[in-house]
């Protein structure tokens, strides 16, 4: 593990004003901003894209899907087999419903802090047809109701960032408990890698701010975190590319989602504010290369 990364991630970590614990601004970030990622996704994909040749740049909602599929495949899903995963932050659950229709005997449990995100995921599973495979559940991602190894695999897609310290070790640690001796895992997130000059620094802490992050994981850490709570055949792969096509829909996405707020007559709310600002921030944070990275992390637990 890096020292001077480690050093670097609690040096450069946000200073939040808000007084309120993590969870609290996390809750109350998603209870009043979650229903505007409608605007971004049709069906609710909380996340960025992934890019394929054949795919249409300008569709990103085929995009938004497509990452949900790459996450089943690191997996290692075989669609005969019964399977027992867990979404860990799921949101509203639109990789869950990808997974569960693309895999017909999978049984899935997804976990959310917020209680808004569990009522909308829940009419999503029944007008999909899906409520019986898929429950949506309030509860910490990590503390689990489930056994020690009772799953098959999980995952956390943007989600990672919401856990404790640069290498998010609270989160691996409960990943470890609750899979299966050989069950799999896959994360995407944005990662930093690099020390921060001044500047890209401000950028950066401005943007967890707005999103309610403490801090990004940084890759260095993350992937220690994961060896030393006996994850093996880690595979880390940079997909900034690959999601540069979908991120690079944020500035208009969110000139449009002001449009049709002012056209509609509604005011833009406090935590609204916030994800647009972070919204406009994100790409300019992932133009620096050498400090970020989006990856997709996959491995196996021993």
């Amino acid at each position: 593990m890096d020292s001077n990364l480690i050093a670097l991630a609690r040096a450069d970590e946000p200073k939040l004003d808000n007084p309120a614990s993590s969870t609290e601004r996390i809750i109350d970030f998603y209870e009043e901003a979650g229903m505007d990622y409608e605007h971004w996704s049709k069906n609710f994909n909380m996340h960025i894209g992934f890019y394929r040749r054949g795919l249409n740049p300008f569709n990103r909602e085929k995009m938004l899907e497509q990452l949900n599929l790459e996450i089943a495949a690191r997996l290692n899903l075989d669609s005969k087999d019964s399977v027992f995963l867990v979404d860990l932050g799921c949101g509203a659950g639109a990789i869950s419903r990808s997974v569960a229709k693309n895999y017909p005997r999978a049984i899935i449990k997804g976990v959310t802090l917020s209680p808004a995100q569990v009522e909308t995921a829940m009419k999503l599973n029944v007008r999909e047809n899906l409520q019986k495979r898929i429950e949506i559940f309030r509860g910490d991602y990590t503390a689990l109701p489930f056994q020690d190894g009772a799953a098959d695999g999980v995952w956390a897609v943007e989600s990672a960032c919401y856990a404790e310290g640069a290498g998010k070790e609270n989160l691996i640690c409960e990943m470890a408990r609750v899979l299966k001796t050989d069950g799999r895992f896959a994360v995407a997130d944005c990662f930093v890698k690099q020390p921060l000059n001044r500047l890209m620094q401000r950028c950066y802490a401005e943007m967890c701010k707005n999103w309610a992050v403490s801090e990004l994981p940084a890759l260095d850490c993350f992937v220690a975190a994961l060896r030393k709570h006996n994850f093996r055949d880690i595979v880390v792969e940079d997909i900034s590319w690959r999601a540069a096509p979908s991120v690079a829909h944020a500035p208009l996405a969110v000139f449009t989602f002001i449009l049709k707020k002012f056209f509609a007559g509604e005011p833009l709310k406090q935590q609204s504010i916030n994800n647009l600002k972070a919204s406009l921030l994100a790409p300019v944070v992932s133009l620096n290369r050498s400090k970020f990275s989006y990856c997709l992390i996959s491995g196996t637990r021993g």
